[in-house]
């Protein structure tokens, strides 16, 4: 059961809205599914790699007693 919680959450993160618009629900995570299916795996593959991130994020949040803080993206300058 709890497989299938985190299966169906893992599909709304990665959801892109239908309209002109097209834009994503949790952009960082929409990103982190697209990187996996660029390395070569199968969507399925892909989304449970997803579904992994999702149970460290949310184990660590327990864990550390912490509320869920977005990853902010590196900018150039950070990264250099």
């Amino acid at each position: 059961m709890l497989n299938s919680i985190f299966h169906n959450l893992a599909v709304q993160q990665i959801q892109v809205a239908k309209g002109s618009n097209k834009k994503q629900r949790n952009p960082l995570m929409h990103e982190f599914y697209q990187r996996k299916l660029a390395e070569g795996k199968t969507k399925k593959q892909a989304l449970i790699c997803v579904m992994r991130r999702l149970v460290n994020i949310i184990y660590s949040m327990m864990k550390n007693k912490t509320e869920y803080r977005a990853a902010t993206p590196l900018t150039e300058r950070q990264a250099g």
